[in-house]
Parts: C-alpha cells; sequence; structure tokens
C-alpha cells in the first residue's frame, strides 16, 4: 500500500466503502463480486485496500477490542501484540513510574496503544516505515491516546535523549518469513549495547534459541515466557531496572490478567510410570522449564514420565490454571494391534489423539485403529515413557 491509497482510506468514500463491508462475508469465494461492486466507485487500488483492510479487521479481533475502526497491513497486524499482553508488559513499566518511554519499532502501534495508556509517561514511538507510523497514528486517535510519533531506523543513534525506558520489538519478519535467530531480527538484538535505557524490554519469537539470549543474562537480564488462553504467544526480555534471574512463566486470560511463577531453584522432578492422572503443563511453565515450581504450586507429588518430554503423572488430580489433565485409564509400550484390542475391551468407538515425541500422526493412527464410531469417547496420548515409545489411554480431560 503506497502513502495515496492509505489516504483514500481516510477519505468520506474510503470510510463509507469500509463501513459497508463491516458485516460482510469476506471469504475468498466472494473476492471478485466484492472487488467488482467496489471498483464502481473506487480505484482499483484503493477498492483492493479497502478489502484486505476489511478482512485484517476481522482478524484482528482476536487482539484488538477496537479492531473494527483500526488499520494494518498483514505484516504489521502478525507482528502486532494485542491488548492483552501489550497491556500486561504495560504493567511492568508501571511499577517504575517513568516520566518518558521509548517504544522503538513501534509498527501500527499495538504496544504504543498499551504505554500510551500510563499516567504522567509521555511516549515516544518510533519506526522507520512511515505508513506504520500513519497507521500507529490513526489507531491511537480510535483509543483516544496519543504518542509523540517518529520516523527513525533503529539501526543508526537514536533520536532521543533522557528517555529511562525502553520497549524494543525487532522486526522477525524478513520477505513473508520468519527469522528464528535474534542476531537475524531487523535489527538484530545486539543493537541493544548501543542504547544507555535504565530499564528495558524486548520482544521476541517464543521460540527463541536461549544460547543466542546468555550474554545478556548473565548481564542481568531474565526471560518471560506468556501464553494466552492457554497458547505461547510471545518472549519478552527484560534487563536494566527490569531484569531477574532466570525464566518467568506467564499465564494470562483472555481478560488479560493472569499471573506469573518464577524460579525457585528446586529440584528436578524424578522420573515414573504412568501413574493415575496425565498433567500437561501450560506451554509457558514448559518453555520456562519450571516443571518442578509447578509441583510446587499444586502442592502435590509429580513425575516427569521422560527426560525429554513434559507430560507430568501424579496420584491424584488438583484442579489448576496452570495445566490440564486426563484421568488414566491404562498405558501400554506402543503396539498397533496391542492398543486397538484395548480399545475394543473397554467399548471404545472414538479417540482424540495427542502427541509428544511420538513420530507418528494423529491422523495416521485414526486410520490404522479402524474404530466403529461407535461406544465411549477416550484419549489416546502417544510419547515416551523413560525412552519407550507409548501409548496411554486416558478418559477425558478434567474440568476445573
Amino acid at each position: 500500500m503506497n502513502p495515496a491509497t492509505f489516504s483514500a482510506l481516510l477519505n468520506a468514500e474510503g470510510h463509507a466503502a469500509l463501513a459497508q463491508l463491516a458485516c460482510a462475508d469476506l471469504s475468498d469465494v466472494h473476492t471478485l463480486p466484492l472487488l467488482t461492486a467496489l471498483r464502481r466507485t473506487l480505484p482499483p487500488d484503493v477498492a483492493s485496500a479497502v478489502l484486505t483492510l476489511a478482512r485484517l479487521r476481522q482478524r484482528a479481533a482476536r487482539k484488538f477490542s477496537r479492531a473494527a475502526e483500526m488499520f494494518f497491513t498483514p505484516d504489521a497486524l502478525e507482528q502486532a501484540s494485542g491488548e492483552q499482553i501489550a497491556l500486561w508488559r504495560a504493567r511492568r513499566f508501571a511499577t517504575l513510574h517513568p516520566a518518558h518511554l521509548a517504544d522503538l519499532g513501534c509498527g501500527i502501534g499495538g504496544d504504543t496503544l498499551a504505554l500510551a495508556a500510563l499516567a504522567g509517561c509521555a511516549v515516544y514511538a518510533l519506526d522507520r516505515d512511515p505508513l506504520r507510523l500513519r497507521m500507529a497514528r490513526e489507531n491511537l486517535a480510535v483509543y483516544g491516546r496519543s504518542a509523540y510519533l517518529l520516523q527513525a531506523d533503529l539501526q543508526h543513534p537514536l533520536p532521543l535523549r533522557g528517555l529511562e525506558a525502553a520497549f524494543f520489538d525487532p522486526a522477525r519478519r524478513a520477505a513473508g518469513r520468519r527469522i528464528f535467530s535474534v542476531r537475524a531480527y531487523i535489527p538484530p538484538l545486539d543493537v541493544l549495547h548501543g542504547w544507555h535505557f535504565s530499564a528495558w524490554g524486548v520482544k521476541l519469537s517464543p521460540g527463541v534459541r536461549l544460547d543466542e539470549l546468555r550474554t545478556y543474562c548473565e548481564q542481568g537480564a531474565g526471560v518471560e515466557f506468556i501464553s494466552l488462553a492457554g497458547a505461547l504467544k510471545e518472549a519478552v526480555l527484560w534487563g536494566g531496572a527490569l531484569g531477574f534471574r532466570g525464566r518467568w512463566a506467564t499465564r494470562l486470560e483472555l481478560d488479560g490478567f493472569g499471573e506469573t511463577l518464577c524460579p525457585a531453584e528446586l529440584p528436578p522432578l524424578p522420573l515414573s510410570e504412568p501413574r493415575a492422572v496425565l498433567y500437561e503443563p501450560d506451554p509457558s511453565i514448559i518453555r520456562a522449564g519450571l516443571l518442578s515450581e509447578l509441583a510446587a504450586r499444586l502442592g502435590i507429588p509429580l513425575y516427569r514420565l521422560d527426560p525429554q518430554i513434559a507430560y507430568l503423572t501424579g496420584e491424584r488430580y488438583t484442579p489448576s490454571p496452570w495445566a490440564r489433565a486426563w484421568p488414566i485409564w491404562e498405558w501400554l509400550p506402543f503396539n498397533l494391534k496391542r492398543l486397538r484390542a484395548t480399545l475394543r475391551t473397554r467399548g471404545i468407538g472414538r479417540v482424540t489423539i495427542k502427541k509428544r515425541g511420538s513420530p507418528l500422526t494423529p491422523e495416521g493412527l485414526l486410520r490404522r485403529l479402524k474404530l466403529s464410531g461407535d461406544g465411549a469417547e477416550a484419549v489416546v496420548v502417544l510419547t515416551q515413557v523413560n525412552g519407550r515409545h507409548s501409548a496411554l489411554v486416558c478418559g477425558p480431560p478434567y474440568r476445573a
């Protein structure tokens, strides 16, 4: 999208066209008739931009409460933090009561929106893309908030002086492809070495290579892994006055509230064969390596099934938002005929298949089981039990 096309989205005709599509069925099968109708009153490039933005607004409703009025590009929406996570991070900055704060690599303003809501704090939002800065300005206006927007390349000296804190969101995509190494981020993570903020946070991919963060952690930074409604979403490297030792696991719900589990230097959990209950920890706990801390939080003995797998087992069920759980009915070293016979004996006609550490695919196994579809339902978990490929036959999940 070029600046002229974006300007056309802001005029009366653009607003009217977007309003017309707000409640329309925008699925791919309707693309041609939608574009044909739009082109009766709009130039072709503007019609295409209107349809793209209308679709992005529908997708963005999962991230932003006012998405129906906001502006996005596909890549910018993909990278933007949703409201819940951005607000959670902003609360961390709020503990410092900063008078000035920088949002470096602000994009369309996902984090700027949350930071600009901090009382008594002036926010300076920087990005090298002038179109994204224009979108950020419009998005701030949707929420009735403001920030100082500056065009700048973060690989050059920052046009800022005297700011206490900063949030840095480097690009983790290039040419539509994900970037996994922090050394290849745009700009690379080591640009931090040239900045001198007393407190800072950096948004990272949740799959970040922890060995690449060793230098920063040795200097006092810590990594927070954040899940939202049970799905791992982001990682944040916190440093300076916001730094901490080790890795945190944070679990958020859709209302934006949650809690954090911190390392407690507990001994590793012992190994055991499956017991009465199978636990699957929240993905933030798995990524942060806080399995022992989870057992302490639940207040019950828990055991690992395998040194390399994060499934846990215990003698009883304790409800917790930090873990899902299933009753274990039976377990066996994986053998297709034996598994099929076990299911038949139990009258199981339908299964949900989960896997962790298994080379099999759920779809392939389901075809090979040849179940009738009648009778009881079970959960079959394919995993490793102390290095042995195994199948756990479980009942429906416990409901907390």
